[in-house]
């Protein structure tokens, strides 16, 4: 088990790549140096450039390329992305396809200092927030209990020491008889569903609890859909993600390919008002009274307007989320279609519109056994509201979380994701209720790991957390939902407080307008 020793607070944090990538050292003596200011200026030329074990790789001829979406590299353009490449690719990247971008070595002024940006002075149109501050009369946030002044540097060091642990103790290696289980599980849940449908009696209870079924047959999917998203399964890339069409678009109509864009992005920018989709939701909610603003969505390409809709959509939103949650998967459906008609890059473009497609007549035709249509509407309307414990679990991990970092040039990945994510409590026996997401903080400091380890490292995440001061949050799931709801309840109470600055809003959104048309 990784030592707690406390470590020297001069000592540089570690490579976790130093043993892997020795055979680069040749090369990597060769390249060219390249300071932090020199990287600044490469950048507003146009480089798209990443620090990853001190090399400085340029990326323009892959971005668009990029199986997580581009932007889960651009946002990481003049920043050191070390451990959030580390936390996200196979060894077999790092040791192979890393390398083969280096164009110099990178030289920071201080190699005792944790440094993890070099960019958040620049107007990067890409990454950056665009968005003009009104003040922050209204802004407040979540309470945070970390220490004021945090190590990061010692931080940095002992979560990748932590992660070299987990790699050398076969905590990546997957449990396939763990899926044995969770496979029974779907194929019972999918035998109900249907079984009723077309061979229980003509009943609204019949109906009701095939809608049951089918809810959380899309839920125990989601899940399974989600650990093939970050190659848990197999740790082959095209495998998993193939299985991973076979299940979510084929079963269940959603697009994994518009979920892998999405969510790489949110795990490299979690809780970024600016950045992160999986918080951005006006005109229906709002979780931080940033958004009063009217931000611009990078993940989007759009201004999301706090208009007379937001206004009141979000000052009732703490009594209105349960509400929203059971549209949810609607959306989810709307989504999908975007991303496969309208993306620029969809590499599994036609394998998936061929399986949402196949899904659409599979389950039209199952549907069609369904002999009222008042029963129809019943089940419809209970599988897909039911789907909205699914949205509360996935929404409970961030929305009361911190959406503003401290110290953005110096924050480490391991004490962003604590300090932007809750854990909730659940015994054991309940673990397939919530899939790993019970686990997010693990899940986000170790994206690759199998999520039925993840209750085996918690004890390893808390001791670190204890260590250095971080607050590690966790309630139960019933207390989860009271305190992101007294969350919502408090950005919803601002509204009021910010009704009177119209004209000033309006300025500042007429601004950032001008702002967006210029790049």
């Amino acid at each position: 088990m990784p030592s707690c020793a406390p470590l020297r607070a001069s000592s540089p944090p570690s490579s976790p790549l130093k043993e892997k990538l020795s055979l680069t050292d040749k090369r990597r003596a060769k390249l060219p140096v390249c300071t932090p200011s020199e990287l600044r200026e490469r950048i507003s030329n146009g480089e798209y450039l990443v620090v990853i074990d001190s090399f400085v790789c340029k990326l323009n001829g892959f971005v668009d390329k990029h199986p997580g979406g581009p932007l889960a590299i651009m946002h990481m353009v003049g920043h050191d992305a070390t451990d959030e490449f580390v936390s996200m690719h196979p060894r077999s990247v790092l040791e192979t396809v890393m390398p083969r971008w280096a164009v110099a070595r990178f030289v920071p002024y201080s190699e005792q200092a944790c440094v993890v940006s070099y960019v958040e002075d620049m107007q990067l149109p890409y990454s950056a927030a665009r968005s003009s501050v009104i003040d922050g009369s209204c802004r407040p946030q979540p309470p945070n209990a970390h220490k004021e002044d945090l190590d990061y540097a010692a931080i940095q060091r002992d979560y990748r020491e932590l992660e070299k642990y987990l790699h050398e103790n076969g905590f990546y290696q997957c449990a396939y008889t763990d899926y044995a289980c969770e496979a029974m599980r779907y194929a019972a849940l999918f035998a109900t569903a249907v079984g009723l449908i077309l061979l229980g009696p003509v009943s609204a209870w019949t109906y009701l609890l095939a809608g049951v079924a089918t809810a959380f047959l899309w839920q125990q999917l989601a899940f399974f859909a989600h650990d093939l998203g970050h190659n848990e399964l197999t740790g082959r890339r095209g495998f998993d993600m193939v299985l991973g069409i076979c299940v979510a678009d084929l079963l269940g109509g959603l697009s994994v390919g518009w979920w892998k864009k999405n969510h790489n992005t949110h795990h490299i920018v979690t809780n970024d008002v600016d950045n992160d989709p999986d918080i951005q939701h006006l005109p229906f909610l709002a979780v931080s009274t940033r958004f009063f603003e009217s931000r611009y969505s990078t993940y989007y390409k759009r201004i999301m307007e706090f208009d007379a809709a937001a206004r009141f959509f979000v000052s009732v939103q703490d009594k209105l989320y349960y509400v929203i949650m059971c549209f949810a998967r609607y959306n989810l459906y709307f989504l999908s279609w975007n991303y496969l008609l309208l993306s620029d890059y969809a590499p599994y473009r036609g394998l998936e519109i061929g399986c949402i497609g196949a899904f659409f007549v599979w389950f039209s035709w199952l549907l069609s056994y369904i002999p009222t249509w008042g029963y129809l509407a019943l089940y419809m309307t209970v599988s897909h509201s039911i789907s909205a414990i699914l949205h509360i679990q996935i929404t409970l991990s961030h929305f009361a979380m911190s959406t503003e970092s401290p110290d953005p040039a110096h924050e480490c990945f391991a004490a962003r994701q604590v300090r932007t994510t809750m854990d909730v409590i659940c015994p054991k026996s309940f673990d397939w209720f919530h899939g790993g997401l019970q686990y997010q903080i693990e899940h986000h400091l170790f994206p690759r790991l199998p999520r039925h380890k993840l209750r085996l490292v918690q004890p390893l995440v808390k001791d670190l957390c204890r260590k250095h001061g971080l607050e590690f949050k966790e309630f139960s799931f019933v207390d989860g939902n009271i305190y992101t709801l007294q969350w919502l309840g408090e950005v919803a109470s601002r509204v009021k407080l910010c009704n009177g600055r119209e004209e000033h809003q309006d300025k500042a959104l007429a601004a950032l307008r001008k702002t967006v048309e210029k790049q």
